[in-house]
């Protein structure tokens, strides 16, 4: 009774799914079997091409220093003439800025005559005598281009040596409070960080964020994704005290360079970065980066991709 009783089970669920084998595959992805509400509905031809695509913007951005005697005329009064400080920040902030030996200004999309000639002279090669020789032809002279080129997008930096290797037994460290703290005072190098607060259509917010490099380059530890690493670095002290912001629309400049206050003997964080020695035949430095453009790139979001942090670039 009991081999009767199985075989027509057996037989019951050979007919079962005989009869509804095709209809229970078929159920799944129809939305209405228990089975498919846990699943994502199946993707249509052309639901792809409608999605909306991501946008990522970023700064294209030129930056050149330029090296002239100490108070040559052009860099202490004709540059400075042409450019725009009193409507980048407060009063009271451009005062803390000038406390701190840093001078900004902006020049407009048509470039001063006296900005232009500084950043000619900034990549014009020395002749085997010392003397300026004739200036390149840029690769870039079509758009007016005068400099290193690089893009920033948002969140990621690049760093600008403005003096390397200075001796400190020629600087008057103890002079600047915020040097106080220096373990050892050797091999300093002046570094500017530059990095994207915001961004827009036609302008971005450039962050520029002082950092000395000073000591010995010895394996340091640092954490980088999640992982243990002894890279060779110096010690690092970035001055967020010191850090500046500027808005630039496209073609504007950011110029910054040594603040020279009535006090001649007065010493600052500027003077380190742009003029760190003051004894005959010395030599006074000042920055300009130009916004060249926004771009735009479009692309589709992958939602199994998680990207690692953006490389920092040095210029």
């Amino acid at each position: 009774m009991s081999a009767i009783f199985c075989s027509r089970r057996q037989a019951l669920a050979g007919l079962f799914l005989t009869a509804t084998g095709c209809d229970l595959f078929r159920s799944l992805g129809d939305g209405k079997s228990p089975l498919t509400t846990m699943l994502p509905p199946l993707e249509k031809p052309g639901d792809k091409a409608g999605s909306p695509a991501a946008t990522i913007r970023m700064a294209r951005l030129e930056a050149c220093i330029a090296s002239r005697p100490l108070n040559d005329h052009k860099t202490r009064k004709l540059v400075w003439e042409e450019l725009d400080e009193s409507g980048l920040m407060a009063p009271e902030q451009r005062q803390r800025l000038n406390d701190s030996g840093f001078r900004l200004g902006v020049a407009g999309s048509s470039t001063p005559w006296a900005v232009q000639s500084l950043a000619e002279d900034a990549v014009r090669p020395a002749a085997t005598d010392g003397t300026p020789g004739t200036p390149p032809v840029p690769a870039n002279a079509a758009d007016g281009g005068f400099g290193t080129v690089f893009t920033l997008l948002q969140g990621g930096q690049s760093y600008l040596e403005i003096q390397s290797d200075l001796d400190e037994s020629r600087l008057p460290l103890q002079q600047i409070p915020q040097l106080a703290t220096l373990r050892n005072p050797s091999q300093i190098r002046c570094v500017l960080e530059l990095s994207v607060r915001d961004l827009s259509s036609d302008w971005v917010l450039l962050n520029l964020l002082p950092i000395i490099y000073s000591g010995s380059s010895t394996a340091r530890l640092t954490i980088e994704q999640n992982a243990e690493k002894l890279p060779i670095r110096q010690n690092m002290l970035p001055l967020y005290e010191q850090q500046l912001q500027v808005r630039l629309l496209a073609g504007e400049i950011a110029v910054l360079g040594r603040y020279a206050a009535q006090d001649p003997q007065k010493w600052t964080v500027g003077s380190l970065f742009f003029q760190p020695y003051s004894e005959p035949g010395a030599t006074e430095r000042i920055l300009m980066v130009r916004m060249n453009a926004i771009e735009t790139l479009q692309g589709r979001s992958d939602p199994g991709f998680r990207p690692g942090p953006q490389a920092a670039g040095k210029i």
